[in-house]
This record gives structure tokens, C-alpha cells and sequence, in this order.
């Protein structure tokens, strides 16, 4: 048995690898045209040419490693269909699902390498790819400034800040707010500074030309010409803020999800991002549970019936996806099924062609 799970393991492997290198390729070349001239334009020099499309190739197999996956199965288990191999086995007692499960088995490792792959390395290139398209081609300049933020720093502290330098590391119009603790909080101190300053070495940050208003019994105004202050808050947090969640590592992401909902931020559409990145690599798994029976029923028409049958797969797959996602971002479905659901679907759907296909 192990022979023949090498054999066709191997048809698939062969045909994975052939087609995600040809798919790169394709992309590759169309991408290399459309952007040629702006290159040309902006004086790029090669050497950076090439650099932008190797660390374009995680972004690139992210996306095309599940397409690949599903012409590999639909043809690697096709090829075996037409030329009556796949008979033999059952022939000899070899039951569909005896050969589904190691390529099942393979899909479910394959899955979890993808989703290490899309949470840590594709980020990363995906940062530099973005920072050469900021300087040579234009696209999407990064502001350096971000203007209005709120952050809740503790259950009963606010913070407020109208503009922040992220290089000067400094934040002007600024408002600590303090309230008291209940259902019913009531406001006791406002604290307002021209400019508030983070301080590397005490990891605290400096206050300057500073009103700070109290509403006790009674109440008091002081000013100072500066003064530090201790927040949970830090130069980090707000840094962050900068990049964009295709940036950003799944840990990443999820603490930047946290920072702005601290702030009282609507993270809907983050979460369901988040979670979205989490059930797309294992849309190997789901994709090989519909193939494998979809290619072991034979058909006259062959190499066009398969393709007909991957188009219509990957469309609907694609629809449902972002149906769902958009569901989850403009209703109240939890953004975690929002993320799944598609995913969930096509397995119980997957599960169930594989359990009524003939063997």
C-alpha cells in the first residue's frame, strides 16, 4: 500500500510543482509589463527590479499555492481515472477513501506549512514590496503623521492626541483624561499639554506647557512648564499604527487589533481579516476532499472536464469567501464564522462527495 501512496503522491507532487512554477511565471510576466514603464519612468535599477519581484513570490504563492493544490489533484487523480488505474486499485480492494486519506494526510501538513508561511514570512516581504512601491513607483505614500488617536489606557484613563510624529516620537494637543471607576463614571481630572514626549531611556513621557484640571471639591487649575507622566500607553503602540495589516505578522495583527479596540476603534473588519488569514491555508485540505472524488469519476470529455470543473470550484469558492467577509464586516455574524464559514461549508461538502462517489 505504501508503494502505491508514493505513486500517487508523487503524480500530485509533480503536477503541484509544475503548475505553481508556471502560474508564478504567468504572474510574474504580466505584473513585469504593467509595471515596466513606471520603472523605466522612476529610474529603477535593476538590481531592485529584481529584488521586488523575489519578495513578491510569498505574496504570489499565498495565494496561487491553493489553485495549484486543486489542478494538481483534479489532474493527478484525472490522469489516473482516464487511464484506468484508478480501476485497478479498486479492482484490488483499494476503496476511494484508502486513497483519499494519505492525500488528505499530505494536504493537512501542506496546510499547516502554508499558514507558518502566510503569518510570518509573507509579511515580511510583503513590507519590503510595499516600501520599494512607496519610493520608486509612487503608490500609496505611507504618511509619517497620524492625526486623532484615542487610547484607553486603563478602565478609567483616556488618552487623547491630535497629531503624532512617529521619527520626532512626539505627540501634540494632548488630553489624560481620568474618570472615576462604575457603571456611572464621573469625570475627575483633565490633564492638557501642548506637546508630550517619549523618553527612551526612562520609557515614560514628558509633558510640556501642561494644564491640568481638577473637578473635586473644589476645583483646581495648575500649570506647569513641564512634567512626566507614566501611561501604559508607549512610543511602540502608537508606531505601529503605521503599517498596514498586510505588514504585519498573525501575532502582530492580532496585537494591533487589541490597541485599536483599546482605543475605542470599530475592529470589526480587522477581526474578520484575522481570522480569514488563519482558514485560507487550509483551503488545501478543503479543495483535495472535493477533487479526489470530482477526478475519480471518469469522463469522456478529459482534460476539458477538469478545467471546467477547477474554474467553477475556485469561482465559487472565491464568491462565497468574500460574500461571507463582507457579511461579517456589515452584519452581526461573528467575524470568527465570517472567516470560517466558506471553509466549513465546502469541507461538510467534501466529506460528503467523497462518502456518495462510487468505489
Amino acid at each position: 500500500m505504501w508503494r502505491l501512496t508514493a505513486y500517487v503522491l508523487r503524480q500530485i507532487g509533480l503536477i503541484f510543482a509544475f503548475t505553481l512554477v508556471a502560474l508564478c511565471v504567468i504572474f510574474i510576466v504580466v505584473n513585469l509589463i504593467e509595471n515596466l514603464d513606471d520603472f523605466l519612468d522612476t529610474g529603477t535599477p535593476a538590481l531592485v527590479i529584481a529584488e521586488y519581484y523575489v519578495i513578491f513570490l510569498p505574496e504570489m504563492l499565498k495565494y496561487l499555492a491553493p489553485v495549484a493544490t486543486l489542478l494538481a489533484c483534479l489532474f493527478g487523480i484525472g490522469r489516473l481515472t482516464q487511464r484506468h488505474e484508478l480501476t485497478a486499485m479498486k479492482a484490488s480492494g483499494i476503496g476511494l477513501p484508502q486513497l483519499a486519506a494519505p492525500v488528505c494526510g499530505a494536504m493537512v501538513l501542506l496546510s499547516f506549512a502554508q499558514l507558518a508561511f502566510n503569518g510570518w514570512i509573507v509579511p515580511r516581504a510583503t513590507e519590503r514590496k510595499l516600501s520599494i512601491e512607496r519610493r520608486y513607483l509612487q503608490r500609496a505614500p505611507q504618511s509619517r503623521v497620524l492625526f486623532n488617536l484615542a487610547f484607553r489606557d486603563t478602565p478609567t484613563r483616556t488618552v487623547l492626541l491630535q497629531r503624532y510624529e512617529p521619527e520626532e516620537r512626539r505627540a501634540y494637543g494632548v488630553a489624560i483624561e481620568d474618570f472615576t471607576a462604575g457603571n456611572a463614571p464621573r469625570w475627575l481630572s483633565r490633564l492638557e499639554a501642548d506637546v508630550m514626549a517619549w523618553d527612551s531611556l526612562s520609557r515614560q513621557w514628558k509633558l510640556f506647557r501642561v494644564i491640568e484640571r481638577s473637578y473635586g471639591t473644589p476645583p483646581a487649575l495648575i500649570t506647569r512648564a513641564e512634567t512626566t507622566v507614566a501611561l501604559r500607553l508607549t512610543h511602540e503602540m502608537i508606531a505601529r499604527l503605521q503599517r498596514t495589516p498586510a505588514e504585519m505578522t498573525l501575532p502582530e495583527l492580532q496585537h494591533y487589533i487589541a490597541t485599536l479596540a483599546q482605543s475605542g476603534q470599530d475592529v470589526r473588519a480587522l477581526r474578520v481579516t484575522y481570522y480569514s488569514e488563519y482558514a485560507l491555508p487550509f483551503a488545501h485540505l478543503i479543495i483535495t476532499l472535493l477533487a479526489v472524488p470530482l477526478a475519480a469519476v471518469y469522463r469522456r470529455a478529459g482534460l476539458a472536464a477538469q478545467f471546467g470543473t477547477a474554474a467553477a470550484l475556485a469561482f465559487t469558492y472565491m464568491v462565497l469567501t468574500r460574500l461571507t467577509q463582507t457579511l461579517g464586516v456589515a452584519t452581526p455574524l461573528s467575524p470568527f464564522v465570517a472567516g470560517w464559514f466558506t471553509n466549513g461549508l465546502f469541507f461538510i461538502g467534501g466529506i460528503l462527495l467523497l462518502w456518495r462517489t462510487r468505489t
